[in-house]
């Protein structure tokens, strides 16, 4: 099916597609991805036998509207995407699976709504999201393209060199960077459905979280499975390890 657009609570247009027949399930994409990549790993090949699936581009990603404020990357407002969606395809409930980024905003939504009925998350952690090492590199990050993104936002810059730092991404992580950095901290009991947490035994940060946060999960409704010999990117790329985890429990979770 073409890529469909719905315009979300605050005006920004955003990308999606849906496929299939069943209950439903929406794909969030990682950072630097789009909703095209659950179909080249062939996840959307294997979900559509038994789902209606959603997959959708974050907004100032892929197809959906670029944005470039640092408010307009809230989390109140990235959920209000997904619900946007949602009621443009007519469904009510679902289950909501993400990876990295994508698993983020995934966990926040599923602690701020009763629509989603079951929650995957693929290489992020559910307790807090930002560590040291990343503000470092957000924080590097937004001071060296400062310059280029306030030249940018008074209309200095060649045609050129737009075309370049729109296409290079730039605009958006200096706006969604420190939005990230100021996102509320949720914990693993604010979910309210069960949930799915799969991370590589290779993905560090996450691994580490896991190691720590033990007692945080129990009484939880979350199962945490560890994939054995991947990184945070196998996490996603190695379908034949993470989709018979994930397939297991969804057949589980929507009995």
């Amino acid at each position: 099916m073409a890529t469909q657009y719905v315009v979300s609570r605050d005006g920004t247009r955003i990308a999606y597609e849906i496929k299939g027949q069943g209950p439903a399930i929406m794909l969030l994409h990682g950072a630097g991805k789009t909703r095209q990549d659950w179909t080249k790993i062939g996840y959307v090949d294997r979900l559509i036998k038994d789902f209606t699936v959603i997959t959708m581009d974050l907004r100032g990603m892929g197809e959906s509207e670029i944005k470039i404020e640092e408010a307009d990357y809230s989390m109140d407002k990235l959920c209000d995407d997904l619900c946007a969606i949602a009621d443009a395809c007519g469904i009510q409930r679902f289950t909501v699976w993400g990876y990295s980024l994508g698993g983020s905003i995934a966990r926040y939504f599923a602690s701020k709504t009763d629509r989603v009925t079951a929650l995957v998350i693929v290489g992020a952690p559910l307790g807090q999201m930002i560590n040291a090492k990343f503000d470092q590199y957000a924080d590097g990050f937004i001071a060296q393209w400062k310059p280029v993104v306030k030249a940018y936002k008074e209309g200095t810059l060649s045609s050129v060199e737009e075309k370049s730092i729109l296409e290079g991404g730039v605009l958006v992580w200096s706006a969604l960077f420190p939005a990230m950095q100021t996102w509320p901290l949720i914990k693993p009991k604010d979910i309210r459905c069960p949930v799915l947490l799969v991370v590589g035994s290779e993905d560090q940060d996450v691994m580490e979280w896991v190691k720590s946060n033990q007692e945080a999960c129990e009484g939880c409704q979350i199962d945490v499975k560890i994939v054995q010999g991947t990184n945070h990117n196998q996490e996603f790329t190695d379908i034949e390890k993470t989709y018979p985890v994930v397939e297991a429990f969804l057949s589980s979770s929507l009995q």
